[in-house]
């Protein structure tokens, strides 16, 4: 059996300002339906999440660690921490709270670099320097990469296109469900 790669971003959960911009009247129903789409996934499967997993709060984020520990653990899934994770290096106590993570996940790093088709493809929670929410400017420019290929979360755009050499594999592009690697690789290399 040939193991899957999935990938997904901005979780958000237990986070009501965004459950209630994705559509859902309760935070419980948001996040019921961001979890089922980690528990469809097929067993031993890979998935990569690329950030925010909750509001960023220690309470929020150990609530979000504790549903991906259950849900997930099926997976073998992999960290590429945001902007609302206290293990970014963002964040000048990253370093103390990692450990929590990688009770949940098998890997936790700023950016993970894949061959894909013989191409370098960066995972990365940012898009490029100077993409940000629109009407918004571009925070944390430090940290994003220059690359041709970037496969990202942070903007929750609807549509997984963002640009050439990008796709956002957020939950709000991907219908609440996590994206699998070759329809990613379809919109990125079109």
């Amino acid at each position: 059996m040939t193991m899957s790669v999935w990938l997904t971003s901005d979780l958000h959960l237990g986070h009501q300002f965004i459950a209630r911009l994705r559509g859902f009247s309760t935070v419980e129903e948001h996040d019921d339906a961001v979890l089922e789409g980690i528990r469809n996934l097929p067993v031993g499967n890979r998935l990569w999440i690329l950030g925010d997993l909750s509001r960023g709060s220690s309470e929020d984020e150990r609530r979000a660690l504790q549903l991906l520990k259950i849900h997930g653990a099926h997976l073998e899934m992999h960290l590429i921490p945001g902007n609302h994770d206290s293990c970014h290096p963002i964040h000048r106590s990253a370093h103390k709270t990692q450990r929590m993570f990688l009770e949940v996940f098998h890997s936790v790093q700023a950016y993970q670099k894949l061959k894909w088709e013989g191409r370098n493809v960066y995972l990365n929670h940012f898009p490029r320097p100077g993409m940000d929410h629109p009407g918004m400017p571009s925070r944390h420019d430090e940290v994003r990469l220059e690359a041709e290929w970037i496969v990202h979360g942070h903007l929750h755009s609807r549509d997984p296109d963002t640009g050439e050499g990008l796709v956002d594999v957020g939950q709000d592009a991907w219908g609440m469900k996590p994206a699998r690697q070759d329809a990613v690789q379809r919109i990125l290399f079109s």
